[in-house]
């Protein structure tokens, strides 16, 4: 809910904010944070943050060369800091929630998880009259995945999510109001994925039959992540 600015105020702060309500209101996110120490609902305005925002993403898409997943979804809270004209929207891997998902992989059905090792961070673009937003977000992340008994890690991953183009895919401006929200769509198609590196919980064996399915190491290009999503400011 938004408060007017008391009559009294000066009108260039009163906008000031307004400005800043909005960029605010525009992040996404892709990526994964433990659901057990995840909230994606309830991160507190950090010191110097301007305002926070909740985000929410539902049946989004993600591929690793022949591993496809398209049930990708999230809930993740963040905040906005810096000045006019250089604000920054934030989320922390703590504050991003996502559940786990199955990946097609030929056959196979792979229950798999990613997990977010950097904050979600980066700049933003508000068009005329507040009512659309650019974003280039970018994080790193991994994903776990339990294949044949044993669990394999893939990454790091370095994606940047973009409303704009990222390689051969286009993502959609967020458009929409402060007192509605705002949807739009992110996608990231130019981040590379390494081969998965054998462990304690996955064999040399697992590891190199798991590279040859997927197809890695994988250059940039062929993974790619796309989803839709709303965001609201409080």
């Amino acid at each position: 809910m938004l408060i007017p600015a008391s009559s009294h105020s000066c009108p260039l702060a009163g906008r000031s904010r307004t400005l800043a309500l909005a960029l605010a209101s525009l992040v996404v996110q892709f990526v994964s944070a433990s659901p057990a120490s995840a909230s994606g609902t309830t991160c507190a305005e950090p010191a110097g943050a301007v305002t926070t925002f909740h985000a929410a993403f539902a049946n989004g898409t993600m591929s690793i060369g022949s591993a496809k997943a398209a049930s990708l979804n999230a809930k993740a809270c963040g905040a906005v800091t810096g000045k006019l004209g250089a604000m920054v929207l934030t989320v922390q891997p703590e504050d991003i929630e996502f559940p786990a998902m199955s990946v097609k992989l030929l056959f196979f059905s792979v229950p798999s998880t990613i997990t977010v090792n950097a904050p979600l961070s980066g700049p933003f673009k508000t068009g005329p009259g507040l009512t659309s937003v650019e974003i280039r977000l970018s994080t790193k992340l991994s994903a776990t995945a339990k294949f044949l008994g044993f669990s394999c890690v893939v990454g790091p991953l370095t994606p940047t999510l973009s409303s704009g183009k990222s390689g051969s895919l286009q993502g959609t401006t967020f458009t929409g109001s402060l007192k509605n929200g705002f949807t739009g769509m992110v996608v990231s198609n130019d981040f590379a994925v390494p081969a998965i590196q054998s462990s304690k919980t996955c064999p040399r064996l697992i590891a190199k039959l798991s590279n040859t399915l997927v197809g890695l190491p994988a250059v940039p290009g062929k993974a790619s992540i796309s989803m839709k999503g709303s965001i609201t400011t409080p």
